[in-house]
């Protein structure tokens, strides 16, 4: 009786060992796809701010439509002449925009509310990225709307508008994306235009096939 109470015992501790073991097990499994989903929502909400792309493709008032205009002709022009086939041997920089888009005190909020009513979404976070490794910008000056690794980019102070520009880390997706209705919505609002200093092109924001033809890489 004695050894049957011992056996019966011996097994119970085994089935409560085999069970403590089971449940650890699927606790830790949890926890990975618990972390999996974290990061992949991280990734999903997170958007490099590319230290080279800084105000590269420039949304500014329309006012300074002719500068921008013989501005990139310029910009063009001089590095043609500067190319020896493998680089630039000098280069050249932006002259100051007579019409700042600080000037027209656009409200922050209202640029936010329409590209929300739109359907973009807020980056969680934004990473700076100019060698080595990204850091988080951690305060609210600098906030992104977008979608699939592309977004509008804004800089402000105060509720005011300071900058804007687009950028993306996904171009061949950015079709898919509600950038371009954020761009018609912005240059018809705001009366702004888009100067992409890098490619010498000026877009009138107020015109959807020439957004298109820029996005789209036509």
């Amino acid at each position: 009786m004695k050894i049957a109470t011992v056996i019966i015992g011996f097994f119970l501790i085994i089935l409560f060992s085999i069970a403590v073991l089971y449940i650890k097990k699927n606790e830790n499994r949890t926890l990975e796809k618990t972390n999996e989903n974290i990061n992949n929502e991280n990734t999903k909400t997170t958007i490099l701010l590319w230290e080279d792309n800084y105000l590269s493709a420039e949304l500014i008032p329309k006012e300074n439509l002719e500068f921008a205009i013989k501005e990139t002709k310029r910009i063009k022009k001089h590095a043609e002449e500067h190319f020896d086939g493998n680089g630039f041997t000098e280069i050249t920089k932006i002259n100051k925009i007579p019409f700042s888009t600080e000037k027209k005190e656009i409200l922050t909020s209202k640029i936010t509310d329409l590209l929300e009513s739109i359907g973009l979404v807020k980056y969680g976070r934004v990473l700076y990225y100019g060698g080595g490794t990204p850091t988080e910008i951690e305060n609210q000056n600098t906030i992104v709307y977008g979608e699939l690794k592309s977004g509008i980019f804004i800089e402000q102070e105060n509720n005011k508008i300071e900058h804007i520009w687009i950028d993306s880390q996904n171009w061949q997706e950015i079709s898919k994306t509600k950038i371009k209705d954020g761009l018609i919505e912005i240059g018809e609002m705001f009366d702004l235009i888009l100067v992409d200093w890098n490619s010498t092109q000026v877009i009138d924001l107020k015109k959807e096939s020439e957004i298109e033809k820029y996005l789209w890489n036509e």
